[in-house]
């Protein structure tokens, strides 16, 4: 794939995953508060995937796909330990907010961000090498 398709692509994807993302994360934030520190983890993520899709689809016809490689980089590393989490509550017995299927959406959620975090890392390297 061209890489300024799959760029553009991607940046679209990002917008898209960012609506149901923002209200899910801040419904289930909200019994802790919205000043929460895992709460605003996230908010630095979707204020990067923001602005990096935004940054993304200005830049056309050029290439720059920087800003979401690191908006991606937090999404994943953040999923990583959200996820790690988790697992490690029920292996020691505890109990989720949301039962299971909070750690499979947890877990998937890191998947595709690990996923677009490494096309992202793609992007940029063709980008500089061009």
């Amino acid at each position: 794939m061209e890489p300024r398709k799959a760029e553009t692509y991607l940046a679209r994807f990002t917008l898209l995953l960012l609506v149901p993302y923002v209200p899910l994360e801040t419904w289930t934030s909200m019994p802790y508060g919205l000043l929460h520190p895992m709460y605003l983890v996230d908010v630095v993520a979707m204020v990067l995937m923001f602005f990096g899709a935004r940054r993304s689809l200005q830049a056309r016809p050029r290439c720059s796909p920087g800003l979401l490689a690191a908006a991606w980089g937090w999404a994943a590393a953040n999923g990583w330990r959200a996820t790690s989490w988790r697992r490690l509550e029920l292996a020691e017995g505890g109990k989720l907010d949301h039962g299971r299927p909070e750690l499979w959406l947890t877990g998937v959620g890191t998947l595709i961000a690990l996923s677009c975090f490494a096309l992202s890392l793609w992007l940029v390297t063709r980008e500089s090498a061009a």
